[in-house]
């Protein structure tokens, strides 16, 4: 069985590809200030780890990582599924934030880099669905590159691990995917439910954002 990566809610899914064309045409003229390579250190209750975003591997994705960094959404995050493929999170924790940006989609874009380890991609669930929810690849997943899931062809890098991957390497994995049956509650309850059901989830603490890059 091939693992599942996300599942939207049911009243989420059918109006997210509609959300996604006017959230893209709204967004895109701040796209130009996005840099064509920019790092975010993630403090986390394990450690810190720090992602090397490249736009050019999945420009409206990168865009869309810029944007949520600028205003903090991942800020408290619990860091929700972790297994010995994956550490995932998006969720920002804030049910009225996620309510917002989960249905927010941007443009699917072809594969240009590779799941190996370390590179860190979006999660989705069908066309136009990659809106806030990342995963770290804690091992090389390759066959995400091309692998079709829900009408949509491969998970495309936008980032790679340049510095802490010991810290997601030792996030808390004793849930497993477990906590991924339960999206509809995270994103109707927030780390409200998080912290009740899995109180030994690790969480981003803090976000620092820096250009440049290799």
């Amino acid at each position: 069985m091939r693992p599942r990566l996300l599942v939207l809610l049911g009243a989420v899914t059918p109006a997210l590809t509609a959300c996604a064309a006017a959230d893209s045409a709204d967004r895109a003229a701040t796209d130009t200030a996005v840099p064509d390579t920019f790092r975010v250190e993630f403090t986390t209750s394990a450690g810190p780890f720090e992602i090397e975003f490249v736009r050019a591997w999945s420009p409206a994705a990168v865009a869309r990582v810029h944007e949520l960094v600028g205003i903090g959404y991942w800020e408290g995050a619990r860091i929700y599924r972790v297994n010995e493929r994956y550490a995932q999170f998006g969720y920002s924790g804030r049910p009225d934030l996620d309510a917002e940006w989960i249905r927010s989609g941007v443009p699917d874009e072809p594969t240009r880099s590779s799941n190996v380890r370390g590179t860190v991609s979006f999660a989705r669930g069908g066309p136009g669905t990659r809106s806030a929810i990342l995963f770290v690849n804690r091992s090389d997943n390759t066959d995400l590159d091309e692998l079709p899931w829900n009408g949509v062809v491969g998970f495309p890098p936008v980032g790679r691990v340049v510095r802490g991957l010991e810290a997601v390497d030792s996030l808390h994995s004793g849930y497993g995917d477990e906590p991924m049956q339960w999206e509809d509650s995270i994103a109707a309850l927030g780390n409200a439910f998080l912290d009740r059901r899995y109180p030994e989830l690790d969480s981003i603490t803090g976000l620092s954002l820096s250009s440049g890059g290799s």
